[in-house]
């Protein structure tokens, strides 16, 4: 099974420690393809930075996809992600997507902890879009964007414990970290709550996709023409 691991930010640094992450998830017998935006921004924070990553989504799995199997969007507010799903006979998971699903099972009330307060917004109206809304508690940021997080993760320890506890006195019974940069996090933590790890969700759902998918692989329709993609990197000024 190959695995296309696609970072839409252009932090090279990121998609190393993200992929190191997403091989504790996986046994050996699957092949991670991680790859990191070309251009867009080193952090995704603002909504102009969101609408880059999801065009450079588009590029890396027209450049990379070639033979995946699967591929997991490594961004957890989905940039691109229906756009991808479009294009592609193969599984795309979202971190999003897939932990909400997992977070709100069972009829329970959830929360997501994110990194940067330009995302409390953005991860709303991206939930108000699921059929999960209904048990949204809130969206709790810390002041440190995923970058800075990834850098010194022992300095954000405590203010995300806060915003877990924040989650908690909500109402949420299940906690998402959600960033990329949070990926094994939830073992710096304290909480009652269940902590869902977004790439470990997503990395089992792609596993779970892909052998859902597998008998029905040499009868899958290619994608329409009309809605094949085919990169284009934007021009720059001069």
């Amino acid at each position: 099974m190959r695995v296309l691991l696609i970072n839409p930010n252009t932090s090279v640094e990121m998609t190393e420690r993200i992929a190191d992450e997403a091989r504790r998830h996986v046994d050996g017998a699957v092949e991670i393809v991680a790859v990191t935006a070309t251009y867009g921004c080193a952090v995704i924070a603002s909504r102009a930075a969101y609408v880059v990553a999801a065009h450079a989504a588009l590029d890396l799995y027209a450049d990379h996809g070639a033979g995946a199997d699967a591929v997991v969007l490594a961004c957890f507010g989905d940039p691109g992600l229906e756009a991808l799903r479009e294009v592609t006979t193969v599984p795309v998971i979202g971190l999003l997507d897939s932990a909400l699903a997992v977070a709100a099972s069972a009829g329970r009330a959830f929360a997501i902890v994110t990194a940067g307060p330009a995302w409390v917004p953005m991860l709303e109206e991206r939930v108000r879009l699921t059929p999960h809304a209904g048990a949204l508690r809130g969206v709790f940021a810390i002041a440190a964007n995923g970058l800075a997080v990834s850098r010194d993760p022992a300095r954000a320890t405590a203010a995300l414990q806060g915003a877990v506890e924040a989650a908690q006195a909500a109402g949420a019974q299940a906690v998402v970290l959600g960033g990329s940069a949070l990926a094994g996090f939830g073992a710096r933590l304290a909480s009652a709550a269940e902590l869902i790890d977004p790439l470990a969700v997503a990395m089992q759902a792609a596993a779970t996709a892909t052998a859902a998918t597998t008998s029905a692989a040499a009868t899958a329709a290619a994608p329409n023409d009309a809605v094949r993609y085919r990169a284009r990197a934007p021009s720059r000024r001069r």
